[in-house]
């Protein structure tokens, strides 16, 4: 990356493909910008919470173990943060797959806030409005219930045009699969919204909101995937 204050804080969640072994190289070869943590494998969010606990930026970005980002992504996106005092910059993001085909997503001309994508990985969160907020651990889906209630937090968002962000889109990957069990977890991260949105007494607010994030989250787009799926 460009910006040169920066931590990168790298979590290895039990991997057993050698990765173990380059996390400990960069690791010691930049010890004040890279800190390494190893730990039993438990899952995406597991680890990510884990992060969270040592993170000491003022903001705080994520990046999935398989894709890439933009050298300039974080320096452009905190810039930008620290001119408006934003709580939380979007950038715009694609999808790559094995055949060559991309697909672009332009978060810039979404209706609302809630019409977007709702990665963890093209944002750059202000870790004073994360505060103690954590990924729900244990189900799929957990970067939508995370990234929803963070949106419910604030105003104060910004754009930004440039496709920073690459996402390594796999055929066994979380969103391509033929677990369906596994996609109802929709509901329990649904539901945890909507207890989120109650507590904090943003129900009224964000009640058109909600009914949208039903509509478009459990009843159009889990559904279909589920719909599509190949079953013995």
């Amino acid at each position: 990356q460009t910006l040169e204050d920066l931590e990168i804080l790298v979590v290895d969640d039990g991997s057993t493909d050698g990765s173990t072994e380059i996390v400990r190289e960069f690791s010691e070869r930049y010890p004040e910008r890279l800190k390494a943590y190893f730990k039993d494998n438990a899952g995406q969010a597991s680890a990510r919470n884990y992060a969270l606990q040592y993170a000491k930026g003022e903001y705080i970005g994520f990046v999935d173990s398989d894709d890439w980002v933009d050298s300039s992504m974080y320096e452009v996106m905190l810039a930008f943060a620290q001119k408006e005092m934003l709580d939380i910059v979007v950038c715009n993001l694609d999808d790559h797959f094995s055949n060559g085909k991309v697909i672009a997503y332009d978060t810039n001309h979404a209706k609302n806030k809630f019409m977007q994508t709702p990665s963890a990985c093209n944002k750059l969160f202000s870790k004073n409005l994360i505060g103690n907020q954590t990924f729900m651990d244990g189900i799929w889906y957990e970067d939508f219930n995370f990234t929803t209630k963070l949106l419910m937090k604030t105003e104060c968002i910004g754009y930004c045009a440039e496709f920073f962000y690459h996402c390594h889109s796999r055929t066994v990957s979380t969103m391509n699969n033929h677990n369906s069990p596994k996609n109802l977890d929709i509901i329990v991260a649904v539901d945890d919204i909507l207890d989120f949105a109650r507590r904090n007494f943003l129900y009224d607010k964000y009640e058109k909101d909600i009914e949208y994030i039903v509509l478009e989250h459990v009843l159009i787009t889990t559904i279909n995937r589920v719909a599509r799926q190949k079953h013995p």
